[in-house]
């Protein structure tokens, strides 16, 4: 019966279909509680209601390059311990279209913006619910530092500061303070453990302090860094002791991102494998170093990119992008010789079932992990990436079919060291796409997955066509958005 089973159905079918099985025990969690939609100014704000009446409200904030997503279970956790949690996205950052000032170094520039945007909608709760609620904070990373600011309202009941790095802690501000950092995260825990010493100078971690005034505390959890601290249970378990909530430990068949990534993995997997029946492409193998000489000569000489001064867009960085890769395509195009060669015929029917299969990617990593599409300036930025990251993407992908595994792994990685040079050189004119080496290196962990087990069925052509347009949507749509 199970050889039946898997004959009619076919193995990347079946493992599709057990992943989006393990995607509908989120969707069902999710499903268990209420939520309504506000629009206020700069932000739709999300408030998930305490599982019983409360006028307890937790405004939660996501991190540089991150959106309200990644803030969810966090989100979920506080409202099963009777608190109301309210989710939004920050000026410039996923579903948010509208520009951040570009004073990233400044307090009174883009940091004073993001703090404006907070304080907004620490007054539009108020106006909306009552004087008489209770309002805490909690801000992961650059949202650390957001938070403690916003604080200076003195309404506030209290702030929780995960990953946190904030000049704005004094002796005696704010006067209830959390700070929860990962275990790998040294010099952020280091620097929460001396904001509390400015309080209490004998102070330890995991130890909280207090008098009449204040109270502060600095934790750490266990096994953690930079983002898996925010889905740890002990993490949330940890911020609702501290705002006095209910005691409420997340059950293990309730961890969302355990699901997500489960089921996210067996789709990945079963879409690799899809089209096994077609034949391998044949394609003329080169010699692995001649391969490797090309792309990093093209790398090296698109280094000079960081000298093209050209702002047409409103936005900033994205033209940036497009020239860099654009010209990495263009020369390893040129130093291959036989590019003339080469012929753009497509199968339309094989490329769109790949589309698809991406485009379905890109759906369920927008409503199950970041919060990430394209409208109003997003847009601009995807219409500048799409030609020269297509024409980097399709002869890369033409060296990589004609290289070993390792080869292959280099002529991936040269690119984006070539980017991260440019940003070392040009922090001015790079510095803030910084989350494009990030973007990168997840894209290509996960969709070059795919493509690479496409590759030897549907050829080359259509799978760096594809990465083209998929590469090109992600670098637009996660990277925040700064004015010019």
């Amino acid at each position: 019966m199970s050889i039946l089973f898997v004959k009619i159905f076919k193995l990347p079918i079946i493992f599709i279909i057990f992943g989006l099985f393990s995607l509908m025990f989120v969707e069902l969690d999710r499903r268990s509680y209420e939520s309504n939609i506000f629009n206020n100014s700069d932000s739709n704000i999300e408030i998930i209601k305490s599982i019983h009446p409360s006028k307890e409200f937790t405004i939660i904030s996501h991190g540089f390059a991150g959106s309200k997503e990644m803030m969810r279970q966090i989100a979920y956790d506080i409202a099963n311990a009777g608190s109301n949690a309210l989710l939004f996205n920050f000026i410039g950052h996923g579903s948010n279209q509208h520009k951040l000032v570009n004073q990233p170094t400044e307090i009174t520039g883009t940091t004073q913006q993001l703090v404006n945007q907070l304080s907004d909608i620490i007054k539009f709760v108020y106006e909306k619910f009552g004087n008489d609620i209770s309002i805490s904070l909690v801000g992961h990373s650059m949202a650390s530092d957001i938070v403690i600011r916003a604080s200076a309202d003195k309404r506030i009941k209290s702030v929780v500061a995960i990953s946190p790095y904030s000049t704005g802690i004094t002796q005696d501000f704010p006067k209830d303070l959390l700070l929860i950092s990962g275990q790998f995260e040294n010099h952020l825990r280091s620097h929460a453990l001396k904001m509390v010493k400015t309080f209490r100078s004998d102070a330890e971690e995991n130890t909280g302090y207090a008098d009449e005034r204040i109270r502060r505390k600095a934790s750490y959890i266990k096994n953690t860094g930079h983002v898996s601290v925010i889905y740890a249970p002990q993490t949330t378990k940890i911020v609702i002791d501290w705002l006095k909530l209910e005691n409420y430990d997340r059950p293990f068949w309730k961890t969302q991102i355990g699901w997500i990534l489960i089921g996210m993995t067996f789709i990945v997997i079963g879409m690799s494998r899809l089209n096994n029946n077609l034949a391998n492409e044949t394609i003329l193998v080169l010699a692995n170093k001649r391969a490797l000489r090309l792309v990093l000569l093209a790398t090296l000489i698109s280094l000079s990119s960081g000298l093209i001064k050209i702002n047409i867009l409103t936005i900033y960085g994205f033209e940036k992008i497009a020239i860099y890769f654009g010209l990495i395509g263009l020369f390893t195009c040129l130093f291959s010789f036989n590019y003339k060669n080469t012929k753009f015929k497509i199968d339309f029917l094989i490329w769109l079932k790949l589309i698809l299969c991406f485009g379905v990617l890109c759906f369920l990593i927008n409503r199950y992990i970041g919060s990430f599409t394209l409208s109003d300036n997003r847009i601009t930025a995807f219409i500048t990436l799409v030609l020269p990251i297509t024409l980097f993407c399709l002869f890369i992908e033409k060296l990589i079919a004609s290289s070993s595994i390792w080869i292959s792994v280099l002529l991936r990685c040269l690119p984006i060291v070539g980017f991260s040079i440019l940003l070392i050189i040009f922090p001015e004119e790079y510095g803030l796409m910084f989350t494009t080496v990030l973007i990168y290196i997840l894209y290509f962990l996960v969709f070059g997955y795919i493509g690479r087990h496409q590759r030897k069925k549907i050829g080359h052509l259509k799978v760096g066509v594809t990465h083209g347009i998929f590469l090109s949507f992600a670098f637009a749509a996660t990277n925040p958005i700064f004015a010019l």
